[in-house]
């Protein structure tokens, strides 16, 4: 038998732990996405989180298929949080949104220098349709 660290039950080591499903972990701007009537809580496989919060036990514990995030947040942007994610030791999936993006090759070029282990990309969300 051992101790499994997530649950501190114990576990019959001989069977596989059930596997997680994946989820959508978003990173942003949580208390005022809350204020404007937002609902920030977590439901089926989307978690949300402030960039404060986002730590290895967060990561471990929904073991997100990707991440996604505003390019620019209130208290943050895309390159902040890449670096953040590269120090968690993530090498997943980041995904900015934004509308607009004037350069995205640039950015893409930025997040990759900065964290190349990421699997990075912008998500241009076109707010007129």
């Amino acid at each position: 038998m051992l101790i499994n660290q997530v649950s501190r039950k114990y576990v019959d080591d001989t069977q596989p732990e059930p596997e997680k499903s994946p989820s959508t972990l978003v990173v942003g701007d949580i208390a005022r996405w809350t204020e404007d009537g937002r609902d920030t809580g977590s439901f089926g496989h989307f978690h949300f989180v402030k960039i404060q919060d986002l730590s290895e036990d967060t990561l471990a514990a929904l073991l997100p298929e990707v991440i996604l995030s505003p390019l620019i947040a209130d208290g943050f942007d895309v390159l902040d949080l890449a670096v953040h994610l590269r120090r968690l030791g993530f090498r997943g999936r980041y995904r900015a949104i934004a509308t607009n993006i004037p350069n995205p090759a640039m950015i893409r070029a930025e997040v990759r220098e900065l964290a190349p282990e990421l699997d990075f990309d912008l998500l241009d969300i076109d707010q007129k349709r």
